[in-house]
């Protein structure tokens, strides 16, 4: 099975794409303005069975890597596999799963990769299959399945991986990055300061940013302003919520301010990202070819 794909946009910010490993390490992904998410899947070694998690060939290790962390080049050369890119906009993950989807799965990275074992090579192939399935239909509501199955993969994944690494499992939770994310999840809507989380962290605001930039490769501040965009993007996408609305629910009572911190935190407009959020909506994403 021979997978080609039509690239959606990399610079939208509801990006999800699955391709092969081997076109990937080809054609790397370019810098684009929205933070993406990779995870590699890569298969048993066994040419005989053609490409992998296909015929007899089953998923076996998978590689996570956080925006700004190239996940590909830590995965071995010979390595076959497929390569799932996404951004924060488009699984649209909060509170808790946030925290053990995307924190505690991708922060960990470092620690190698998730390891298959037999039992669960079913469950894994099966959510992988859906993705290509569905990226490669035109059906109505495939983004939302596409968002389904993709949480599901993760949520495998972080069973796995806590398994796997027992009581490391816990570090992101006692270490200081994994502590100002609590508190971020918490009260982005009210702190919009770095002193105020170093404050009830009990550090001062340059230790954190310097330590959360060493982890992260970001400084705190970054994070703070994500986290915000992240849930102005989300009310715009599924309330289709208006700027003043977005700005008071995020507790910004100068609307003119929140207009022009959007505009500086994305490249574009408050009403150019609502528009571009719109018609990507009423129109299909780009069709993965399976063959």
């Amino acid at each position: 099975m021979k997978t080609a794909s039509t690239l959606p946009d990399p610079n939208a910010p509801l990006y999800f794409d699955i391709s092969p490993l081997a076109l990937c390490r080809q054609e790397p992904a370019p810098a684009t303005r929205w933070p993406q998410y990779t995870v590699v899947l890569v298969g048993e070694d066994s040419p005989q069975t053609g490409p992998v998690l296909a015929d007899q060939q089953v998923p076996r290790e998978v590689y996570f890597g956080r925006p700004g962390q190239p996940a590909l080049e830590v995965v071995p050369a010979r390595a076959t596999g497929l390569v799932l890119r996404f951004t924060d906009e488009f699984v649209r993950l909060t509170g808790n799963d946030r925290e053990l989807l995307l924190f505690q799965l991708f922060h960990q990275a470092t620690a190698g990769p998730v390891h298959v074992p037999d039992e669960h090579v079913a469950d894994i192939s099966f959510l992988v299959g859906s993705l290509q399935r569905q990226a490669a239909s035109a059906a109505v509501l495939r983004e939302d399945l596409l968002r389904s199955y993709l949480k599901t993969l993760l949520l495998h994944c972080t069973r796995l991986s806590q398994q796997q690494r027992g009581a490391a499992t816990h570090l992101v939770h006692a270490g200081l990055f994994g502590r100002f994310q609590q508190l971020l999840e918490q009260h982005y809507t009210r702190w919009k300061s770095v002193a105020e989380y170093a404050d009830q962290l009990h550090v001062t605001a340059n230790h954190l940013s310097v330590s959360i930039r060493k982890e992260t490769g970001q400084p705190a501040s970054e994070h703070i302003r994500r986290r915000i965009m992240l849930e102005a993007k989300r009310l715009v996408s599924l309330r289709d919520a208006s700027l003043k609305e977005v700005a008071y629910q995020l507790g910004f009572e100068d609307v003119a301010h929140f207009s022009k911190l959007f505009k500086r935190c994305t490249g574009v407009t408050f009403s150019h990202f609502k528009k571009q959020t719109q018609a990507q909506y009423s129109c299909p994403l780009p069709t993965l070819m399976i063959a």
